[in-house]
C-alpha cells in the first residue's frame, strides 16, 4: 500500500505579492485534494473474498445376497491437502451427525444424500467416511451386527481430483458395492470391508434397460474384461440400472431365475456422463 505524502505542519502556500489568497490557493487545494482522493481510494479498495461453491455427495449401492444392510454415517468431510497426507486438520465438514441409510434401497439409479454444503472453491483431493456404532446387515429377517473394522472406524478415505467450481456445485457420486463389502467369517459373524468407488456425476456413466417377462428375478453385471465394473438386480417391472461407471465398453451378463437362459450383450458402449438405455430386453426360456 502506497504511504500518503506528509504536509509539514507549517505548510502555507507562498503568495506573490498583491495576489488574491483564495484565487491562488484554489489550484493547489485542488490538486493536494484530488491527490490525496485517489490515494484514500485506492487504499480503500476491499481484499477480493475467497469464492465459494456447493458439494453434494450421494450414495447408491450394487446388490448384495442380503435383505438390508443399514450402515451409519456419522461424519462425511473433503480436504485439499496432499493425498498422502493422515492430517486431522485441513477437513471441511459436510455432514455432521449419525444417519443410518438401508444400502438396498439406493439401487437402479436411486442415491441419497450424505452430505451438502458450501465450500471453499478449488481443488480437492479426498473424500472421508466416518462409519458409526449400531450398522446391521439383516439376513432371513434377523438382523446381526455389523463389525467396522478398527482401521476404518477414524474414517474411510476415498481418494480423487475433485474441483469445486466457484458459484456452482460439484455433484459427486459414490457407489457402495455391499456385495464385496459384506464378509461373513467362520463364526458367523458379519464384518464391513468397504468396496466404494466415487466419481462426479458429470463423469459417472450408466447403462439402464428393461428385461422381460417382468417379475423374473435376474442379476446384471456390467464387465470390462475380467473385471465387473458394476452391477444391478432387476426391479419386479424389470427395470435395471447399473450406475457410476466409468466411461467405456461393457459386456452386460443377465442372470435371470430358473426358467430362463443367461443372456449377454456385447459391445455396449457409454460415454461419460451418459446413459446407455438397451430398452426390453426378451429372455430366452429354457
Amino acid at each position: 500500500m502506497r504511504s500518503r505524502p506528509t504536509l509539514p505542519l507549517d505548510f502555507r502556500p507562498t503568495l506573490p505579492h498583491g495576489a488574491s489568497f483564495m484565487k491562488r490557493f484554489q489550484p493547489v487545494s485542488f490538486v493536494v485534494l484530488a491527490a490525496c482522493a485517489a490515494m484514500v481510494g485506492g487504499c480503500s479498495k476491499s481484499p477480493a473474498l475467497p469464492a465459494f461453491g456447493t458439494m453434494n455427495v450421494r450414495m447408491t449401492d450394487s446388490p448384495a445376497d442380503v435383505q438390508s444392510v443399514n450402515l451409519v454415517v456419522r461424519e462425511v468431510a473433503i480436504h485439499s491437502g496432499d493425498i498422502d497426507s493422515d492430517s486431522t486438520s485441513g477437513w471441511t465438514v459436510l455432514s455432521d451427525g449419525p444417519q443410518t441409510y438401508d444400502l438396498l434401497s439406493l439401487r437402479n439409479g436411486v442415491f441419497a444424500s450424505v452430505g451438502l454444503a458450501k465450500v471453499l472453491a478449488g481443488h480437492y483431493t479426498q473424500l472421508r467416511l466416518k462409519l458409526g456404532t449400531g450398522s446391521t446387515v439383516v439376513v432371513d429377517g434377523v438382523a446381526h451386527p455389523l463389525t467396522v473394522p478398527s482401521g476404518i472406524q477414524s474414517g474411510l478415505k476415498l481418494v480423487g481430483s475433485f474441483e469445486v467450481p466457484a458459484n456452482g456445485l460439484l455433484d459427486l457420486a459414490l457407489d457402495f458395492d455391499a456385495g464385496r463389502s459384506i464378509v461373513l467369517d467362520g463364526a458367523g459373524s458379519y464384518s464391513l470391508k468397504p468396496t466404494v468407488r466415487v466419481m462426479p456425476f458429470s463423469t459417472a456413466a450408466a447403462i439402464r434397460g428393461t428385461v422381460a417377462p417382468a417379475g423374473t428375478a435376474a442379476d446384471v453385471f456390467a464387465t470390462a474384461g475380467t473385471d465387473t465394473l458394476g452391477s444391478a438386480t432387476a426391479e419386479s417391472d424389470g427395470t435395471f440400472q447399473v450406475s457410476v461407471l466409468p466411461a467405456g465398453t461393457y459386456a452386460l451378463a443377465i442372470h435371470p431365475a430358473a426358467g430362463f437362459r443367461d443372456t449377454t450383450l456385447l459391445a455396449v458402449s457409454v460415454g461419460a456422463g451418459g446413459t446407455a438405455d438397451l430398452g426390453t430386453i426378451a429372455l430366452t426360456p429354457q
